[in-house]
């Protein structure tokens, strides 16, 4: 009671609440990987800039290595079906994007800073006005809008209006040969001719082209298809004197458009005589002084007609096929600059993205900067190795550089955008840079490396296990390949990487460990195998594969294993005369075997005492690998429950313990309601509401599982000297702690240098263990993680070989229910925090990371009297505590170590070690993604990043010193109209006013109108340059405090659950527009009081908008912050041509303005 009063009553000072935003910040950075459900593709040969569309609504546009944009549709009618992105279309050379999403809405985009915003929305009612294609000019100022009923508009992009006059169908076939009877059907493609920009084409769906003139507004001259086949599309060469025309059956044709007679060749399929699949997109071009037809599709329907394919038929005869695993999407061929010369392919897939090189006949492969496929074979585990030394990532690149020989080395041709200037030369200048890699385990056994130090996501590796196991002719039929078919039949050459089908689902790697100083990998699989390997490739002795095994239950003799078989290891490569398996400079050494062959659960690894221990759900081994030989093996599993099946462990009950567990619960339940001594006593303490617990059953087969693994010297015999120990802890709650004895010549041997450790056979030395201490938690919960740290809270895995940091050392157990804080090596409980009994959420995973911030020295000065805590961490974490993101360390760089951890709702929580208070909280992943927050990994740096789908990496970041996002910027070009204002409609002058009048001295005439509308994009939420945002902490004086539930009090965990439960969309509904108008809301608190200028804002067209006045000029601080998140967060913009704006809200409490 007298700990939870004083713990009460220690607010944090003003000094630690400053201190704590700059240390702590949540914000979502980058996005890595593949667009999940791509559907639309679009190319701008003026600015060199690529966008994509995707089913869900999402834009990216991508130019140079750096230059990424994001952007996302806003729903219009509560249906996601609404959001895909059917067409999109540059306004060549200015940097906006047209975009026509599913709800037939024509949506402009403009970008601000790295974030694309809607600034005009168009939408079309009525079925024959289903927009069927588009096409910008290249004046860029008009539009063409082609439609399902066969018109045309007219789209002015200055005011966002349709003009006249509209190309009627009707009109046009009154001017057509009168041998032309049919009704045109739907417009399909449109094409401004280069040399004479008054002439449009235009194709019909039903084989009718005509030449439109419009300053006549007639048609010049008609094209008509033999047989009247369903047309497809049109390219236009780059003089203008010559189109390609495509159908739907295969064929095409180039005619000349001085001429409409048709070609002697009208009829020519490339794949026929059979019938064939439709061609969906055709360009042409020339390598040297051949013709080249690039299209895809065109299929013979019976045989092929499943096949994905891009055909590359040159005039000289060589004909590529390349044949996908995946749908093609769409592609776009880029050509040199002025001339018809082909340069790149660039394909854009439905589960990946491919590029080649067209100036080769062979048509090799690019490898691309970015949208790499994350999923080429399914992850089934992520892994992030922090702070790998230079050393080490040499070597890898080096071994995957070998890799990438097959590739051209053509330049990337997507070179848009601007990066800002001094970027570049940030990292050049750093001599010892540490890197960041992550690791994706694969269904097919494979471990593919990438850096992820900045903001492209670079393939680096691809480590194979798949080759090891197998039957003894393995390699030959690996090695057989898909040879080109005959000449009557396509020449299919098998491209991309996307291969989702496994051959063996035991191969699946489940866990991965990876030595930042040494490079020694460890990977775990399904079957129970753990491969030995090590990035040594200077080595002059390369050692042969070896083979070894460890059955946890061989002293357990009626257990039986009933899941599947182990992999066997191929037995040509175990015999005396195979040779070493070393590929690219990387040596796989060995593979362990663990029986019964059950998946691993957890690895440790620890390179400088040659040792790995691997878990499962039996029990845990642990391995010599320098010497390879078995140290020690603990079978977990309750004596009592014997049977194996799988990796479900049967518990075996009988009908009579059933009874007789089942009459103790009633008679529990019924002498608790007789006994009114046993209710809960009813205090007038103030102590936090803890839910209750649902008991963990003792006799759980499942318990026996081991869940985490740590190797780490520290102190757990005396206080004085520290001992090498592996800890381990399993899903009932059971930690064990075992004493490991290195012999001294282990210890002189992991001195020098990691190749040293291949020592010879002569004296071989024997590590021992024994079983020092084991810790039982009493509510039996799964350990998610233990972790021990020192007097500045830093991690003792995290120092450096031979560091012991600064005493005495604590260790920090974390059970999915709370957190719970020992003193070593006495073990006595100092700290606990009761996550899941104060707010219901479960412990997912825990990291600690490295949080800096630079501070005056005055601040500095009194954190040192206030808390000498703190103070002992700012001066002793920058010594033994590494910090990937510092170059330079001064007195006024404050570093603090701080407990980061996951939650099963999504909710990241930083904490401070070793109080346990808790610093930040965000809502990183959404509560239903479970895929997100089960691939969630933390780096040393504070950093995070998650599968958002299942082919696309989002990134964020916790800490403010570093941050990794794009910076490359999208130059707009300004419209050329005097009367740009006066053409705007008049909803829109009304929102723009104020934003005008504070830009009355800019030297722009008429700057971009995002940046007229959208100026506060550069401080909303979503950004990630400007606004720090603690986390959904809007009290600072609360900030400090381990956030409790009580009862009857608006917390800011209720008001994120509310606003959670009312918020339906998938995507954000802050709109850039919308915080672009509130910015002008004052939401600064000072200790007591905030404000809310509503005088300022007297021209928004938000009547109700006034009745947050009486809430704006209350003196509850924590109230008037969450008054104004609510309105923020929940504001969803519609927009109509012509109409003002409608604003919906769904606000927080019903006492609130609703407008």
């Amino acid at each position: 009671m007298l700990k939870f009063i004083r713990g009460k009553g220690q607010q944090p000072t003003a000094e630690r609440q400053r201190l704590q935003k700059e240390l702590f910040a949540y914000r979502k950075t980058a996005q890595h990987g593949f667009p999940h459900k791509p559907s639309a593709l679009a190319y701008d040969p003026v600015s060199k800039l690529m966008a994509i569309g995707t089913q869900t609504g999402a834009i990216k546009v991508l130019g140079q290595p750096g230059v990424e944009l994001y952007g996302q549709h806003t729903l219009v009618n509560n249906s996601t079906s609404e959001l895909n992105v059917q067409l999109l279309e540059w306004v060549y050379g200015s940097g906006r994007l047209l975009s026509l999403t599913a709800a037939n809405q024509l949506i402009l985009w403009e970008p601000v800073g790295i974030t694309l915003v809607p600034i005009k929305t168009l939408p079309f009612d009525g079925k024959l006005k289903k927009v069927s294609s588009l096409c910008c000019s290249l004046s860029k100022d008009l539009v063409w809008i082609g439609t399902e009923g066969g018109n045309i508009y007219q789209f002015d992009l200055k005011s966002f209006t349709i003009r006249e006059p509209v190309i009627y169908h009707d009109v046009v076939l009154e001017q057509v040969p009168p041998t032309y009877k049919l009704n045109p059907g739907a417009i399909e493609s449109i094409r401004q001719l280069p040399n004479e920009l008054n002439k449009l084409l235009i194709a019909y769906n039903r084989g009718l082209c005509v030449l439109w003139d419009m300053d006549m507004s007639s048609v010049e001259r008609a094209y008509i298809a033999p047989g009247h086949g369903q047309s497809v599309g049109l390219y236009v060469n780059n003089t203008g004197t010559e189109f390609t025309w495509y159908h739907a059956d295969g064929s095409y044709a180039s005619w000349l458009i001085a001429s409409g007679e048709p070609p002697e060749n009208v009829n020519y399929v490339p794949y026929g005589p059979d019938p064939c699949k439709s061609i969906n997109r055709l360009y042409k071009g020339k390598r040297s002084v051949n013709d080249v037809i690039i299209f895809s599709g065109g299929m013979p329907r019976s045989a092929y007609g499943d096949h994905n394919c891009v055909s590359v038929h040159s005039s000289d005869g060589k004909k590529i096929c390349l044949d996908f695993t995946s749908k093609v999407i769409d592609f776009f061929v880029t050509y040199k600059e002025e001339s018809e010369d082909l340069q790149v392919l660039v394909v854009l897939l439905e589960e990946e993205f491919c590029a080649y090189d067209l100036t080769d006949a062979k048509v090799p492969a690019i490898k691309a900067p970015y949208l790499h496929s994350v999923h080429a074979s399914a992850v089934t585990c992520n892994y992030i190795a922090s702070q790998v030394t230079q050393t080490v990532y040499k070597r890898i690149k080096r071994a995957g550089g070998e890799q990438d020989i097959e590739f051209s080395s053509i330049d990337w041709p997507v070179t848009g955008g601007v990066l800002p200037e001094g970027v570049a030369q940030c990292d050049e200048n750093e001599t010892t840079k540490e890197y960041e890699i992550l690791l994706t385990g694969h269904e097919d056994g494979s471990v593919k490396f990438w850096d992820c130090s900045g903001v492209l996501l670079h393939p680096i590796y691809n480590f194979k296990t798949a080759n090891i196991f197998g039957h003894e002719n393995h390699d030959e039929t690996a090695a057989v390949e898909c040879n080109e078919l005959d000449e009557s039949e396509p020449p299919f050459r098998k491209a991309g990487l996307f291969d989702p089908y496994s051959d063996d689902p035991r191969l699946a790697v489940k866990k991965i460990a990876l030595c930042p100083k040494t490079g020694h990998l460890i990977v775990g699989g399904t079957a129970g195998q753990i491969v030995i390997a090590d990035f040594d490739g200077d080595s002059l002795e390369h050692v042969m594969l070896k083979l070894s095994s460890m059955n946890l239950v061989s002293d357990r003799d009626g257990f039986v294993w009933k899941g599947h078989d182990q992999l066997n290891v191929r037995p040509n490569l175990l015999g005396e005369d195979s040779l070493p398996i070393s590929e690219n400079g990387v040596n796989i050494t060995g593979v362990l075997q663990v029986l019964p062959p059950a998946s691993i659960t957890c690895l440790a690894l620890e390179a400088n005492w040659g040792l790995v221990s691997g878990g499962t759900a039996h029990g845990l081994v642990l391995f010599d690998f320098k010497n390879f030989v078995p140290v020690f093996h603990r079978c977990t599993l309750n004596p009592n429950d014997l049977t194996g099946a799988g990796e479900q462990l049967s518990r075996r009950k009988s009908f009579k313990k059933s009874l007789r567990e089942s009459f103790r619960k009633l008679r529990k339940g019924r002498s608790t309601r007789n006994n009114p001594s046993n209710q809960v006593p009813t205090t007038l303490e103030a102590r936090p509401v803890e839910r209750q617990i649902e008991a963990r059953c003792t006799d759980d087969g499942m318990g026996s599982m081991v869940r985490c693994l740590l190797f780490a010297k520290t102190y757990i015999t005396n206080v004085n000297i520290t001992s090498p120990t592996l800890w381990s802890a399993t899903n009932a709650s059971t930690v064990s702690v075992f004493l490991l004895h290195l012999p001294p010549a282990q210890t002189a041997a992991t001195t020098g240098p990691p190749a040293s450790g291949n020592t010879t056979p002569q004296s071989p030395r024997r590590i021992s263990a024994q079983l020092a201490k084991e810790i039982q938690l009493k509510h039996r919960a799964p350990v998610i993680g233990i972790s021990i740290f020192d007097q500045s809270g830093c991690p003792v895995d995290q120092l450096n070989y031979g560091e012991n940091g600064t005493p005495p050392h604590r260790v920090l157990i974390a059970s999915e229910e709370q957190f719970k804080v020992f003193s070593l090596p006495q073990l006595k409980p100092i700290n606990k925090y009761k996550l899941t009994a104060h707010e219901g959420a479960r412990i997912r995973r825990i990291h600690f990371g490295s949080f800096s911030c630079r501070v005056s020295h005055e601040l500095l000065q009194s954190l040192t009297g206030s808390s000498p805590t703190k103070s002992t961490r700012s001066n002793d974490g920058g010594d033994g505590a590494a910090n990937t993101s510092l170059t330079a360390c001064n007195s006024e760089i404050y570093h603090e170590m701080a407990l980061i951890c996951l939650t099963n709702m999504g909710d990241i929580m930083v904490l401070s070690v070793p109080e346990l208070k808790r610093q930040l909280n965000a809502a990183a992943v959404r509560r239903e993604d479970i895929n997100g927050i089960s691939s969630l990994c933390f780096t040393n740096s504070g950093e995070a990043l998650y599968m958002m789908s299942s082919s696309e990496l989002q990134r964020i970041a916790l800490a403010t010193f570093r941050v990794v996002q794009p910076t490359g910027m999208v130059p707009v070009e300004p419209f050329e109209s005097e009367g740009n204002e006066s053409t705007m409609p008049t909803n829109e002058d009304d929102n723009s006013d104020k934003e005008v009048d504070s830009n009355d001295d800019a030297t722009i005439p008429n700057p971009p109108i995002a940046k007229q509308r959208a100026k506060a994009l550069e401080l909303s939420i979503e950004n990630n340059t400007s606004p720090r945002t603690n986390g959904l902490n809007s009290s600072p004086n609360r900030a400090n405090e381990t956030i409790t539930s009580s009862i009857g009090d608006l917390t800011v965990d209720s008001v994120r659950d509310h606003l959670n439960t009312t918020t339906t969309t998938l995507c954000s509904t802050t709109t850039e527009e919308t915080v672009g108008r509130l910015s002008v809301l004052s939401t600064q608190t000072n200790h007591a009081t905030a404000s809310v200028n509503i005088k300022d804002i007297p021209n928004i067209n938000i009547p109700n908008l006034f009745d947050l006045a009486s809430k704006g000029n209350t003196t509850e601080s924590s109230t008037s912050s969450v008054v104004i998140k609510s309105v923020i967060t929940s504001i969803s913009h519609e927009k109509t041509n012509g109409k003002n704006e409608t604003l919906k809200t769904k606000s927080t409490e019903h006492e609130e303005s609703q407008f």
